[in-house]
């Protein structure tokens, strides 16, 4: 095989190694199932895993934001989140929470650890071009 063959037969198969892991990333990220929706002003904001539910130990999973009137991805700037449980007659448990951005305008990949089941207060705050802001809401743990 000359040269000029080996160059295009290589190129050819890199673009289709490329062209397949980028098929599996959007098939992957399409499957992700809604656990909670939440507004606060204009914005929605949305966790998301592959089985649509949190679980009790180590979690990955997306919190998402898109505009409540156009339901476009928005940019939120940086972005923390805390998880908390109230523990009656004790201090609140808190989970280990990782948060980094991936995937686009408005996503966020997050790890967290969740030591128990039952009911867990997520507190989020942003800070970034449409302004700064924060929420909190409870979702479930199972």
């Amino acid at each position: 095989m000359n040269n000029k063959r080996l160059y295009r037969f290589l190129a050819l198969l890199l673009g289709g190694v490329i062209g397949m892991g980028f098929v599996a990333y959007q098939k992957k990220e399409g499957d992700m199932k809604t656990i909670q929706t939440h507004t606060s002003k204009d914005l929605v904001i949305t966790l998301l895993s592959e089985t649509g539910e949190l679980k009790q130990g180590k979690n990955d999973f997306v919190l998402e934001f898109r505009s409540a009137s156009t339901q476009q991805p928005v940019d939120v700037g940086r972005v923390t989140i805390a998880s908390t449980m109230a523990m009656p007659g004790m201090s609140p448990m808190s989970a280990g929470v990782e948060l980094a951005p991936v995937g686009g305008t408005g996503r966020y990949k997050v790890k967290a650890g969740f030591e128990m089941s039952g009911a867990w207060r997520f507190s989020i705050q942003w800070d970034g071009p449409t302004g700064k802001g924060g929420t909190s809401f409870n979702s479930h743990v199972r």
